[in-house]
């Protein structure tokens, strides 16, 4: 997985947003026509953040658990927004010269397509797709997304998930430092989650740490959430963000001191409640801390995908890796 956002300051990006898009379909070994769409709706969204946006930037990454990943399609730009976005969705509609088919296009080939425009605060567009078209029974809400600092290749954080049922667990990891290093230790830590023998958060935790012994070592957070049973348990070792937002309210939950690869001793579960209608948040230390749910009421009412772009494009500091898990309770309605 490339972990570079894409800069669309001018059209070679939108070239290289759609190369990016067909060789993470292809290597979902997605079939053809679903290939050619996934690069059809990329292009489309880089075209529009360059004429329309102003320019900005793209990730195309894939996330969700094993046989149930997403290509997860994210463009942000600070554009002057979408005044009436339910007449740019029908098709012959534009605001500039072009036949105006895009957003009807980007419609009908995603398996989810989800946008947040605000003037002032410009245009997310968020579209989903997967094998198969996404199912009641193994869909849940949720999106990650992982970044390199801007002057490295690859990235030192991880996300990962792992689902059974309405029983899903999550994690984040931050590789101490950045470069080859960080990215190895992030690596191992997210390959010692998924292969994890323990079924609560502390003793995932402390598998990854007997991982991690010897490598730069990592600061992880893992989250385990029953939606038939509304209830959240977690770890957190060191730096790692984690945040339950419900209605106007936004809760941090606490973490401990430490770094994972350094011999666990105070990794412990935590549980609490998460009430339907709330939403998850975890992130790295790359990107600053939400303080309030003033400035993201709106937001919050959008999809997984949405939610998590927007907060990574936002809130991305810029001097380290960053890397952002959101899930949702309940499922935000598509277009």
């Amino acid at each position: 997985m490339t972990p570079l956002w894409i800069r669309l300051n001018e059209p070679s990006g939108v070239a290289e947003a759609r190369r990016r898009a067909r060789h993470q379909a292809n290597g979902m070994n997605l079939p053809s026509t679903k290939v050619e769409h996934i690069a059809i709706v990329t292009t489309e969204i880089a075209q529009n953040i360059i004429r329309h946006g102003g320019g900005g930037q793209m990730l195309v990454q894939p996330f969700g658990p094993p046989g149930l990943e997403r290509i997860q399609v994210l463009g942000v730009d600070t554009g002057p927004g979408i005044e009436r976005l339910d007449r740019m969705l029908k098709d012959g509609v534009s605001t500039k010269t072009s036949p105006g088919t895009g957003f009807g296009a980007m419609l009908r080939l995603s398996d989810r397509l989800d946008i947040d425009t605000t003037p002032g605060r410009g245009t997310c567009v968020a579209a989903e797709f997967q094998a198969q078209p996404i199912g009641e029974t193994s869909f849940i809400d949720h999106a990650g997304f992982f970044v390199a600092l801007p002057a490295e290749r690859v990235s030192g954080d991880a996300v990962a998930v792992r689902q059974a049922g309405d029983r899903a667990l999550y994690m984040v990891c931050d590789g101490l430092g950045h470069g080859r290093k960080a990215a190895e230790a992030a690596r191992q830590a997210r390959g010692a989650f998924m292969r994890a023998h323990g079924k609560d958060p502390a003793s995932i935790l402390r598998e990854m740490d007997s991982v991690l012994a010897g490598t730069r070592g990592a600061v992880a957070a893992v989250v385990a959430l029953d939606l038939s049973e509304n209830m959240l348990t977690h770890a957190g070792i060191g730096n790692i963000t984690i945040g339950v937002a419900t209605g106007s309210t936004l809760k941090r939950l606490p973490v401990r001191d430490g770094m994972v690869g350094a011999g666990l001793r105070r990794a412990t579960n935590e549980t609490s409640p998460f009430a339907a209608g709330s939403t998850l948040v975890m992130h790295s230390d790359g990107m600053s801390t939400i303080r309030t749910m003033d400035d993201y009421r709106d937001l919050f009412q959008h999809s997984a995908p949405v939610i998590a772009g927007r907060l990574l494009d936002e809130h991305f500091r810029g001097r380290d890796d960053a890397s952002i898990i959101v899930v949702r309770s309940l499922p935000a309605r598509a277009l």
